[in-house]
Formats: C-alpha cells, structure tokens, sequence
C-alpha cells in the first residue's frame, strides 16, 4: 500500500528528472567547433599583374660622336639612343664645342624629336669658325617628355660614293645614298643625317640636308657629305621636321 509520504518521494523524483533534462538539452549537442568560411580577410600573398613594372627610363643617351670635315666646313655629329620605352624625348638640342688648335667654336643643332627607343643621328654645320677642328665636345638636353608613339622613319644599307677630290687628301667630299621608309605625309619636311666611320668605329664624315617627302611609304636620298679620312661605312637617319 502506497503511503502519502512514498508518493511524496515519488513526486519529488520525477520533478528531478525534469529539471536535470531541461538543463542537460543544449549539452547534447556536439562540442565541436563550427567550421570557419573557406573564404579568408587575409591579403592574398600571390602576385597581381601591374599595368608597369618599372618607371620608364627616361633619358637620351650619347651612342657616339665625332665630324667630318673638309676645306673650311665642319660637320660635328651626335648618335643619340632614347632609351624611354613609352614616351617621346621632345625639343632635343645638341650642344657642339668644336675643338682646334689654339680654342674652339659652341654651336647647337637644331631642335630634334626621338620616338621611343629610336637612334638618330644629329648635326649642325661650321664654316670657318671650325677650321683645323681636332675633336668635338658634346652635351644633350631634352626640352620635354611626352607619353605617347610617333613616327620613326628607317634608311636601308647606305651606299657611299667619294666625290672631288676623293680618297689620297687630307678631307674630301662624298655623297651617302639609301631608300626611307616610314609613314609619313605627303609635303612634311624631312631631316636627313649621313654619318660615315672609319675601320674602328670612329666617326670621320657627317653630313645634312632636308627635303620634302614625295608621299608614299618610302623614298629614295642621297646627302653630301664631308669625310676627313676613308670611311668604311656610312648611314643615314631621317627625321620629320616639327
């Protein structure tokens, strides 16, 4: 027979068990952490592509220098590289100190423009100002950079003929011819330069002229030159006048 106090027991027991479940509910699930995204805030270590690696290179160097001369002209010249990748070197001046027994003679060239990466020849004639010339001093200076291409016009193997007198006097006169090529309007004034070496690479003749370009892709040209010793090879640079 059941008594009140047993049932009283009983009661207490079951109201245990109650609670002891309602608190042990969330205890039933696992312990294990919860995984974390597969996407992560750190800055990814891999390398990203950069529209440019390096700072264009902005300078004009001298390739090499020298002259030509015969009678009372001189004819200094400059080969000038632009090692800029991107950018024009614009208003380019040469500045020339033609060297002589007993002093010398400045004269500048004419303002040139190099596309990027272009090797062009600059000159400038001397009269009797530059008579006796030995050697010539050589200073560059660019009067702007621009972003941007233009147009480069190339010269062919050039052909070198001796003129009057020829090979045997101290200097002569000669002519150095090639074909032009580029892309450049009908009428625009072109620059042409003639340098000639001798068998060591040293510059011994230079030369000028401007003609009008005839239209079409290329174009033949033949520029005097001045030449103080045999050359042993001769080109030509050409350059639209701006």
């Amino acid at each position: 027979m059941t008594t009140i106090a047993g049932m009283v027991r009983t009661l207490a027991a079951a109201v245990l068990l109650v609670a002891v479940a309602a608190c042990g509910g969330p205890a039933a699930h696992s312990a294990s952490p919860v995984p974390s995204p597969s996407h992560s805030s750190a800055p990814s270590t891999t390398p990203t592509a950069s529209a440019s690696s390096a700072p264009d290179d902005e300078t004009v160097d001298l390739v090499t220098s020298g002259f030509g001369s015969y009678d009372l002209q001189v004819y200094p010249v400059a080969v000038l590289h632009n090692e800029a990748s991107a950018h024009i070197a614009a208003g380019v001046v040469v500045n020339f100190t033609v060297r002589f027994p007993g002093g010398g003679y400045s004269l500048a060239s004419e303002p040139v423009s190099l596309a990027p990466g272009e090797t062009l020849a600059v000159t400038a004639l001397c009269t009797d100002s530059c008579e006796g010339a030995t050697s010539t001093d050589v200073s560059v200076t660019v009067g702007a950079w621009q972003a941007g291409e233009r147009t480069v016009i190339s010269a062919t193997a050039a052909t070198y003929a001796c003129g009057s007198p020829c090979a045997g006097s101290v200097g002569y006169e000669g002519d150095v011819s090639a074909t032009l090529s580029g892309q450049v309007a009908s009428g625009t004034l072109v620059s042409v330069s003639a340098t000639c070496e001798d068998g060591t690479g040293a510059i011994v003749g230079g030369g000028l002229l401007q003609t009008v370009w005839p239209g079409g892709g290329s174009t033949a040209a033949s520029v005097p030159v001045l030449v103080s010793a045999p050359p042993a090879l001769c080109q030509l640079y050409a350059t639209d006048v701006n």
